[in-house]
């Protein structure tokens, strides 16, 4: 049998070291050694040390499979799921998951999980789908540990609420990295939720998940920053996190974005660049920022006054849910702006801008 670490290592190295023990380990996977034939199709599908190349992986990760090999199956899964260097088949990817599965492969124990607790390509069963999900924890999937861990903190899929084991998930998974389980200690901490509030582990363990990319945690850290929560007062390091947030695409770290450059907190201010990252996060459905983008085309802040746009803004907000977005398509109604003027349809929306909070709204319906 070949020397499976003395591989590894020389494919580490560089140049005739590296093409030797990729030879190695092609030879051994071509003579049959499955860990090889696995080995190899790993290195293809992550491009470690070679150019990366899925279809590859999968010309090796099925030559595994034949043998029965629970990482390929689940490995090869992926790739069907995803349609990456083999043809998209969720039918084919579940049948390779609930075979590596059988044989407690932690992945693919949760891979499984998940197609049936949403019923992909099968109908779904939330009860088996909470069995893999706690059986791929116990066998130490993170991802695993972080859903039991908001399964059981919001009493879902058949779960009694329970924060002290919500907690215990969450630790499991924020031990091995996971940053939304760390993230998500930080806020139980920081809300003391089944704990004693303590702001200065939130920020312990917001400080971790947000080096591991959390958005949410990067947006929870800048607040803290920003009101000088836990920490010392600091706008810039605050931006900075907001920033971190806002370019993974996090809606409320865009809007905060906006929130900075709009009122030259943390950042020079640049209205233009407000209006940017208000409708990049208007446009994900955050509600404030819905309004903010409304706001600033009715008046012309940093972009030209478009009344009919602004309109529509109000109306898209509204129909979310905020007051202030339905007070404000009321009055453009009220004064005939960027809409008909309609003051029937403004009294309809002050009252029901009333009724969900909104200071003032009511005495303005009964004016009209």
């Amino acid at each position: 049998m070949m020397d499976l670490e003395k591989a590894r290592s020389m494919i580490a190295g560089e140049g005739r070291e590296k093409a030797e023990g990729l030879r190695m380990l092609r030879n051994a996977a071509n003579q049959g050694d499955v860990q090889a034939t696995v080995e190899l199709g790993i290195l293809y599908m992550q491009g470690n040390h070679v150019d990366q190349n899925t279809e590859e992986a999968a010309k090796w990760f099925n030559k595994a499979v034949l043998k029965d090999d629970p990482e390929a199956q689940y490995c090869l899964g992926m790739l069907h799921e995803y349609g990456d260097g083999v043809k998209q088949d969720l039918e084919r990817a579940l049948d390779l998951y609930t075979k590596a599965a059988e044989r407690n492969h932690p992945g693919a124990l949760f891979m499984r999980a998940m197609f049936l607790e949403e019923g992909i390509s099968c109908d779904a069963d939330v009860p088996e789908a909470m069995r893999c999900y706690e059986e791929a924890g116990l066998r130490g999937n993170p991802d695993a540990m972080y859903y039991m861990g908001v399964f059981t903190q919001h009493g879902m899929n058949g779960k009694t609420v329970n924060p002290l084991e919500a907690i215990e998930w969450y630790c499991r998974a924020a031990e091995r990295g996971h940053p939304e389980a760390q993230y998500a200690l930080g806020a139980i901490y920081e809300d003391g939720e089944g704990v004693d509030k303590d702001i200065k582990r939130a920020v312990k363990w917001y400080s971790v998940a947000a080096k591991g990319g959390s958005a949410r945690a990067q947006c929870a850290l800048g607040f803290m920053y920003d009101n000088g929560v836990g920490l010392v007062q600091d706008s810039e390091k605050a931006f900075e996190l907001y920033l971190m947030a806002a370019n993974q695409g996090n809606d409320v770290g865009q809007f905060n974005v906006g929130d900075a450059y709009l009122n030259g907190v943390g950042v020079e201010k640049d209205e233009s660049e407000a209006f940017k990252w208000f409708a990049l996060s208007a446009n994900q459905d955050n509600m404030l920022a819905m309004c903010n983008v409304g706001y600033m085309l009715q008046h012309g802040i940093g972009t030209n006054t478009k009344d009919s746009e602004a309109v529509k803004w109000y109306s898209r907000g509204s129909d979310a849910g905020s007051e202030l977005c339905t007070f404000n398509l009321a009055a453009m109604y009220e004064g005939g702006i960027g809409v008909e003027k309609d003051i029937p349809k403004a009294k309809e929306l002050y009252l029901k801008a009333a009724e969900m909070g909104m200071k003032d709204a009511k005495e303005r319906a009964e004016r009209l």
